[in-house]
């Protein structure tokens, strides 16, 4: 799949959104591009780790549960590369056990999917990412 460049943003905060359904991974990119930010969609963490290496990126947002390698697997990966990148956890089976594993990784926050526009905004605005708003939403 090629990238999915969200244009019309009020900045030049980039962020990239990893998951294996596409659809979502488009749509997370559109609310995204209505909060005023760029963001590009992909797939597979192969393809992820590639696009890392093309600009400044200001955040990762990744499905956990992906096939062959998982949300885990592309942590470990920006830890050595990118320090200072944060990354938030998308997943669908938030129980305890998982939320304290994401914690241990170093993940900057969990979303749980489905989630609202207003508590993905609450999330970036608790990391640290300036609150943007191009449309209203």
């Amino acid at each position: 799949m090629p990238e999915q460049q969200v244009n019309h943003c009020q900045t030049d905060v980039h962020i990239l959104v990893v998951d294996d359904e596409e659809k979502l991974g488009r749509y997370v990119c559109m609310l995204l591009e209505q909060m005023g930010y760029r963001a590009t969609a992909c797939v597979r963490i192969e393809e992820a780790r590639h696009l890392l290496t093309l600009r400044t990126w200001h955040l990762v947002i990744t499905d956990i549960v992906l096939p062959g390698e998982n949300g885990f697997d592309l942590m470990r990966w920006v830890k050595q590369h990118y320090r200072e990148l944060p990354i938030i956890a998308m997943t669908a089976h938030p129980t305890e056990a998982v939320n304290y594993q994401l914690g241990k990784f170093g993940f900057a926050a969990i979303l749980q999917k489905p989630f609202s526009i207003a508590h993905l905004q609450q999330i970036l605005q608790q990391i640290g990412l300036p609150l943007l708003t191009a449309q209203r939403l």
